[in-house]
This record gives structure tokens, C-alpha cells and sequence, in this order.
């Protein structure tokens, strides 16, 4: 039996799939990478993002074909379902995230175009900042925050007890607050300015052991352009949730 190629049929393709030949998937991934590319792009403003939804769709298609499942003659509506519910659980996922970092937004439930961009903007600073936290940090907070896990069923993961489990899942969720912060500190070429701008973050959250925070706390106070980044950054600040036990620089 001759092989499928590229000239086969979907139907062609995807039996060959399921009798185990990589090459016809190699196939009709050439003949719907660009259509599942521009779903992506329908679903996703992030390349890097649009580049994970069709990836991870392709996988889970192959994966559903090779178990008996997935589509029969026809890949295309298939795959772009794919996309469209893996971007729409990103979305719940990136949600749930942003609801352990930011105080709701005040209004009404139907937003108008300014607040949607409002929230677009702030979804993407929380998922920056959740990329510059620690692996484990990051560990913590997706199987707690996102999967809704508990922290007994976690411990055993990261070898520590419940009690642990939470007392890091307190520190991450702080700590992802901080790089909220320190994402949308601006770059500087000064070197007085740079040193200072390097935690800014977590000094707005009074975050900082204070032979740490003296510093910051003395050059803020002498130079009027990072005075004028604090001022900005105060305001964001009043966004997030207070620290436990502690307030927030500018708080009152």
C-alpha cells in the first residue's frame, strides 16, 4: 500500500494517522499550519502566544486521532475548535491569576472599549510578571490559583506539609504582586536611577529588608524623575491587594 502524501485527502491522512504514520500528520500539519496561525491570531495578540495555541492544538488533535478519536474527513473545524477553547481556558486560567494579584475593577459588568483595553493591559502586565517569578513560586500559584488545587494535594509534590504549601503560596502570591509592580518601573540609563528602579517593586510594597530599603528610600527622595515614576507606580499600586500584615507604601 502506498503511503498517503500530500495530495491525499484528509480522510486519506488522518486513517494513516491512526494506523501510526507520523509522516501523514507531518502533512497535514504543511496544509493547516497557516490557517490554524491565523485562528491563533484571531485568539491571541501575543506571537509567542498565538505559536503555544497552535502547537498545543496540533498535539491534542494528533493525540485524539492516535486514541481512536478526533476528526474524521475534515481536520480544519477541528482544529480551529482547538484553538479556540485552549485560548478560551488561557483566558479563565489568566483570570483566576489576576484576581489573586488585582482588586476588581470598579463599574459595570458590560465594560465600554476603554475598559476592555484597561483589563487587556492589565492581564498582560500580570502574565509578565508571572514569568519573572521563581519556578517555584510559579509552581505554587498555578496549581493553587489556576487548577484550584489544595495545598494537600500539592505538598507531596513539592516534598513540604500543607501548612508550607501555604505559607508559600502566601509569599508567591506577594511576591507576583511585586513584579506587577516592577514590570512597569521604566528603564534608565542613570546609574543613581537604575539602582534604585532595580526594586522598586518591592519597595512600593514595603517588601525590603531596610538596609535595602534606606537606600531607594534616600535617592526617591532627592531626584525628581523617579519621584515622578513612584508617583505613577502608587497609583497602579492601589490596584493590588494589600500585603498581609504590612501597608502598602502610599496607603495612607
Amino acid at each position: 500500500m502506498t503511503a498517503p502524501g500530500t495530495g491525499s485527502s484528509d480522510e486519506e491522512l488522518i486513517d494513516a494517522v491512526r494506523q501510526g504514520d507520523l509522516g501523514a500528520y507531518a502533512a497535514l500539519y504543511q496544509r493547516y499550519a497557516e490557517p490554524a496561525q491565523r485562528t491563533a491570531r484571531q485568539c491571541a495578540a501575543d506571537h509567542a502566544d498565538q505559536q503555544d495555541l497552535v502547537s498545543e492544538a496540533f498535539v491534542r488533535v494528533l493525540t485524539a486521532i492516535r486514541g481512536g478519536g478526533g476528526p474524521r474527513d475534515n481536520l480544519r473545524p477541528y482544529l480551529q475548535v482547538a484553538i479556540r477553547n485552549l485560548a478560551t481556558n488561557r483566558w479563565n486560567d489568566q483570570r483566576r491569576l489576576d484576581a489573586r494579584v488585582l482588586e476588581p475593577l470598579p463599574g459595570p459588568a458590560h465594560a465600554g472599549s476603554d475598559e476592555i483595553a484597561l483589563r487587556h493591559w492589565r492581564h498582560q502586565l500580570v502574565r509578565l510578571a508571572f514569568r519573572a517569578l521563581p519556578a517555584r513560586w510559579r509552581l505554587v500559584l498555578w496549581h493553587l490559583e489556576v487548577n484550584g488545587e489544595s495545598p494537600s494535594a500539592l505538598a507531596p509534590l513539592l516534598d513540604l506539609t500543607p501548612n508550607a504549601v501555604s505559607a508559600l503560596a502566601v509569599r508567591a502570591r506577594e511576591g507576583l504582586r511585586k513584579a506587577y509592580l516592577q514590570v512597569q518601573v521604566p528603564e534608565t540609563g542613570v546609574p543613581g536611577c537604575r539602582a534604585a528602579r532595580t526594586r522598586m517593586g518591592a519597595w512600593l510594597r514595603n517588601g525590603l529588608e531596610p538596609r535595602r530599603a534606606g537606600p531607594i528610600t534616600s535617592h526617591v527622595g532627592e531626584c525628581a524623575d523617579c519621584q515622578a515614576v513612584v508617583a505613577e507606580l502608587t497609583e497602579v499600586n492601589r490596584e493590588l491587594r494589600p500585603p498581609a500584615g504590612s501597608c502598602p507604601v502610599g496607603c495612607g
